[in-house]
């Protein structure tokens, strides 16, 4: 199963992705000045570009969870080294740009072995019904340690 960042952020990284590389190739045509935004443009684009179609992902199956971020970092737990796996839920305030703030409810589940943690955010996107085939994987494969 493969769980990605929800719609609307990867929406946003593709939005700025192209900005960067508009930005990028307008500095080029500006020569002395303009090669700080290639420099800087180019770069950014990738990682934005990245973030938006994919690399950015979550993978669980039959050998444990994998994550991978934007920085093409991978962070890698198996089930036999999963210590604790909980549903747990935050709540925060949250201002708007007009200056509302409203109390809002974030859900994840969370894996913790030794020396890593990895957190699945419920807002994210998979196949239909991932959070509930999800919870049953992980029933399934972690038992007692899941709470």
């Amino acid at each position: 199963m493969i769980i990605k960042p929800n719609l609307g952020i990867r929406i946003f990284w593709a939005v700025a992705g192209i900005t960067l590389v508009i930005m990028a190739c307008f500095g080029v045509s500006i020569v002395p000045v303009g090669l700080i935004f290639t420099c800087i443009g180019g770069p950014l684009a990738i990682c934005a570009f990245g973030y938006a179609f994919g690399v950015a992902q979550t993978r669980l199956d039959d050998e444990g969870v994998f994550q991978r971020n934007f920085f093409f970092m991978t962070k890698k737990i198996l089930w036999d080294e999963i210590e604790s796996a909980k549903i747990e839920s935050e709540d925060y305030n949250y201002t708007d740009s007009s200056g509302w703030t409203s109390r809002r409810t974030r859900t994840y589940i969370s894996f913790a072995s030794k020396d890593k943690k990895i957190h699945i955010n419920a807002n994210s996107s998979g196949a239909e019904n991932w959070w509930n085939d999800m919870r049953s994987m992980v029933k399934d494969k972690l038992g007692e340690r899941f709470r």
